[in-house]
């Protein structure tokens, strides 16, 4: 499927609008508001406090926050009596609360809130909405045509909702793999997460200064949030300053390279220095390096934390004055009291803060808002011309059926193209059903584990409400999809991919932490069957409720693999997890692993297309797979000197085909020079950049995709290099026998770290180079 079957367009053929100079309107309008208001436009409450416990919207508290208090911003879940509402329901809710907003308010200029929400893999609190595989599976397709799409189509389920503002994407590399928020990046490689961090960024904000259909970015977490020391949400990070500039921050940079609107500053503190009241991370880096100019929210809380939490305040008013005073954050998400407007009131009452730093903040969120459509006709009595006014037929025109199905294919086709074959112990895999050679045709197969009868664990957090659907709650009847999870469990996935003469049953096992439910009943039956088809895991988590302190599976479903396996039939292992948790035995006890992330709630479907080979999987690991529970920082790209014994590499997947890789060369033969080995090389510098190829065969017996992986390595530097780098991929879909030819660009560039002198990336030290694709070498003379 291309992107311009669903009129999202596509990478290359859109223009992208990003966050420029503040206009001489936003100045004047600034110049003319009082310091409440404009410290109300810095404040962002949750929803709770203007709605009853039951959904109920508060009338008067939305008065009473914007008379008192000018309030800007608003965030979370709308949901009555726990059910989201529709996409028209949102619509009505948060235009009525814009209405009471601009009516209520006595304001200079009469401005709307923005309302934000965590739509991190589609508009998952809004009912009926799409829902795609996670950051993780996404990063594993190798592929930023499927995050574009997912993006953009994410953007117009969230503007259906009268939502403005997606806390998307999330650019954290994960260096810790215990940490609980692995499966909502898009994998530990910095060059990977910065151009899919683009794709999204692009897919979700297009031309958003002109298009209604279109939000605000929001790239998050900055910075070093994925490297906690202890593996635990929210610890802190111990880190060298070279590996933030050389690694930590590349794809953010990119993410502002491609014209983000706005960023979420992290929760921890780097070496004792909390982020959010951090000159040196916040201003320093952010603003006056990395040059991002666009607005600058707090995460939940965060600034009140540097009092309860990090401990170098000494009460709520000091912890406001070390963020807005040491920091360029434009927002505060408070989000449940009023203790920030009242305290920065006072502060610059007294002459703390200067006024001109609540300016600047206050220019950034009212261009923002202005670029959005927000403050078009701001004057008007009518409210049906304001700009904050939901256009009713983007939600009208999501029920088409023909579109929703559109919608929901690319989400299968993300989780088709992101689940990865890790092992395939005598081609196993594909499943055959017919008996040719020496193959037996499979004839009956038998589900089990925790995972393979259930969507939850499929979707993973942020579904439907913040730590995921419970199965208990949120799997309702195909006709009721308006509020509950739909998509196709693994069991299901396989009954529909099975020939009709194939018998295939399901009998859980054991639940997810282990325990045997109906386990006997199993082991009775097993010998009945050919195969065994196991789904195993992980709890549906995110944030601090994800954290765990050993990061092994539990040994209860170790165990009931191993019993499995102990009967002779061949085990194929499906994980379903979002994290890459130690396997230990599991792997020696499975004929065939496949590593299925989280892959939405469809990707059942996807994991019985697979096992038949209906679809040739084409997934890589986006991140290092651990083998001990001692390695869980160890990275593809670490010192090149380090003790390195990963169960599987970063990029490792199987396919039912065999691609081989020839004729590696540089196209221009131009300015060769004598290295020290005394061969001749061609010259690489800042003034001659390299252009490589390859060829590329199928010689397999499916057609598939092939990832073509660029990295690049120097054996000596003055700092101990890493071991290689990722500097580009292609995916290619080739027939049986195709062959085709892929280039990429080499540049000297590519080889800047941050040298002795420490300037970020600023030192490239001459000598050899080599670039590596498919097990392929080419080297060339790098000029200092």
């Amino acid at each position: 499927m291309s992107s311009s079957s669903l009129g999202y367009g596509t990478l290359e053929e859109d223009q992208y609008d990003r966050p420029g100079e503040i206009d001489s309107d936003i100045k004047d309008m600034v110049n003319k508001m009082t310091i409440p208001e404009k410290i109300g436009q810095m404040t962002q409450l949750n929803q709770d406090l203007i709605f009853s416990k039951d959904g109920e919207l508060n009338r008067t508290a939305v008065a009473h926050y914007a008379k008192n208090y000018h309030v800007g911003s608003y965030l979370n879940q709308l949901s009555r009596n726990g059910v989201n509402y529709d996409h028209a329901k949102y619509a009505e809710i948060l235009d009525e609360i814009q209405q009471i907003t601009v009516s209520a308010s006595n304001d200079t200029f009469k401005i709307p809130i923005i309302y934000g929400l965590d739509h991190i893999h589609g508009a998952h609190y809004v009912a009926n909405s799409t829902l795609f595989p996670h950051g993780i599976n996404m990063a594993a397709s190798f592929n930023p045509k499927l995050v574009y799409e997912s993006a953009s189509i994410t953007a117009r389920e969230t503007r259906a909702a009268g939502v403005h503002w997606n806390f998307a994407p999330v650019l954290d590399i994960p260096m810790n793999k215990q940490w609980p928020r692995v499966f909502e990046n898009f994998g530990e490689d910095p060059f990977l997460s910065g151009v899919l961090g683009k794709a999204a960024i692009h897919g979700y904000q297009g031309k958003y200064k002109t298009d209604r259909t279109k939000v605000a970015a929001c790239m998050k977490h900055f910075i070093a949030y994925g490297a906690p020391w202890s593996g635990q949400d929210r610890d802190s990070t111990v880190i060298a300053e070279r590996t933030v500039h050389d690694y930590l921050s590349q794809n953010f940079q990119q993410a502002i390279d491609s014209g983000v609107a706005t960023a979420m500053e992290a929760y921890i503190d780097i070496n004792g220095e909390p982020v959010v009241a951090s000159s040196k991370y916040l201003q320093e880096l952010l603003r006056d390096k990395m040059k991002f100019n666009g607005m600058l929210v707090t995460d939940w809380a965060e600034i009140q934390n540097l009092y309860t939490t990090h401990k170098v305040a000494s009460s709520h008013k000091e912890a406001i004055r070390l963020a807005i005073a040491s920091t360029s954050i434009d927002m505060s998400m408070v989000p449940e009291d009023t203790t920030f407007f009242d305290s920065l009131v006072q502060l610059v009452e007294e002459g703390v803060i200067s006024k001109e730093r609540i300016d600047e903040s206050t220019e950034r969120l009212l261009q923002l808002k202005k670029d959005l459509g927000l403050l078009d006709n701001i004057a008007t009595t009518n409210n049906d011309d304001a700009g904050w006014r939901t256009d009713a037929k983007l939600a009208m025109e999501l029920n088409n059926k023909h579109e929703k199905k559109a919608r929901q294919q690319v989400s299968i086709e993300g989780a088709r193209q992101s689940i990865t074959l890790l092992k395939n112990k005598d081609n196993l895999l594909p499943l055959s059903t017919d008996n040719t050679g020496t193959t037996t045709a499979i004839k009956s197969i038998l589900v089990v584990g925790p995972s393979a009868n259930d969507l939850s664990h499929l979707a993973g957090g942020w579904t439907i409400q913040w730590q995921g659907a419970t199965k208990d709650r949120w799997h309702g009847p195909v006709e009721d999809d308006q509020f509950y999870l739909q998509g196709m469990t693994i069991f299901d996935g396989v009954r529909q991919s099975a020939p009709n003469h194939m018998r295939v049953d399901y009998l859980e096992g054991f639940d997810i932490d282990g325990k045997p439910t109906n386990m006997k009943q199993v082991m009775d039956s097993v010998e009945n069957y050919d195969v065994v088809v196991a789904a195993i895991g992980e709890h549906v988590y995110t944030e601090v409720p994800g954290n765990i302190h050993d990061v092994r599976l539990p040994v209860g479903q170790i165990k009931s693999i191993e019993q499995l396996e102990q009967t002779g039939k061949p085990i194929i292992t499906v994980l379903v997890e979002g994290r890459p948790r130690v396997l230990d035995s599991i792997v020696d006890h499975s004929s065939a692993l496949l590593q299925a992330y989280l892959p939405g709630p469809w990707g059942g479907q996807a994991i019985g297309e697979i096992l038949f080979g209906k679809v040739n999987p084409s997934g890589r690991l986006p991140y290092t797979y651990p083998k001990h529970v001692g390695d869980l920082f160890l990275n593809y790209w670490h010192p090149v000197n380090d003790v390195w014994d990963p169960l599987y590499e970063f990029g490792h997947g199987l396919s039912y085909s065999r691609f081989d890789y020839s004729n590696i060369s540089q196209i221009s033969n131009e300015s060769a020079t004598t290295a020290a080995d005394g061969d001749i090389y061609p010259v690489l510098s800042s003034s001659q950049s390299r252009t490589v190829s390859v060829t590329v065969t199928n010689k397999g017996s499916y057609d598939g995709y092939e990832t073509v992986l660029m990295y690049i390595q120097q054996p000596y530097r003055r700092i101990t290099p890493p071991a290689k780098l990722l500097k580009g991929f292609q995916k290619l879909y080739l027939k049986v026998g195709a062959t085709q030819t892929v280039k990429f660009d080499v540049e000297a560039n590519m080889f800047a770290y941050t040298g002795l002198d420490n300037i970020p990336r600023g030192t490239i030290d001459q000598g050899l180079v080599k670039i590596i694709i498919g097990g392929n070498e080419l080297k060339l003379q790098l000029a200092g």
